[in-house]
């Protein structure tokens, strides 16, 4: 199965929607300090606030977040902006479970995006792109997962919350990937 590719354009004379990006948000998961400890917060509840309070800052309504796996309780998603889309890791609920909650525009395995930019593909791990990808956005990897054309967009890499397409094309992180199309 083909997957799905989109186009993000806005109305001439109309705001723009904003692409964002971001992975391993891991709110409030299993363990209450292990996602939480290594990067200085007292525990998850308080990871989740900064991320939410981030998120909020740099996300608009007419937005769109594509979250690349490991969301944790989906819960806190309900009262942040923006339309959120799941590309699902391993240790996310099934799609259908996903797509019941109502808290995402859809869920998906990988997706490719025709952006601006040029092709960009979502994965929740680097791992599963083929070798014909050039410019792929991932989350958290076991391992050192630097090849050209990749880029984390894992929640700590990225200021405790999503960032834009444009933030990550003119960073250094986007010099790799505009080298790499």
């Amino acid at each position: 199965m083909k997957p799905l590719q989109e186009r993000h354009e806005a109305d001439p004379g109309e705001k723009a929607m904003a692409i964002h990006f971001v992975a391993d948000l891991q709110f409030d998961g299993g363990e209450r300090t292990r996602h939480a400890h290594p990067h200085g917060f007292a525990d998850t509840a308080e990871r989740t606030r900064r991320i939410c309070e981030t998120w909020r800052a740099r996300v608009a309504p007419e937005d769109s977040v594509w979250i690349l796996g490991n969301v944790g309780n989906a819960v806190h998603l309900a009262g942040l902006p923006g339309s959120k889309h799941l590309v699902r890791a391993a240790g996310d609920p099934p799609a259908w479970n996903c797509l019941a909650t109502r808290r995402y525009a859809s869920v998906c395995e990988m997706r490719r995006l025709d952006t601006e930019h040029g092709l960009v593909t979502l994965l929740a791990h680097p791992g599963a792109a083929g070798e014909e990808e050039r410019m792929v956005l991932h989350g958290r990897a076991r391992g050192d997962w630097r090849r050209r054309g990749f880029v984390c967009v894992t929640v700590a890499e990225l200021g405790w919350g999503p960032v834009s397409l444009d933030q990550i094309m003119s960073q250094a992180a986007g010099d790799a990937l505009r080298d790499a199309a």
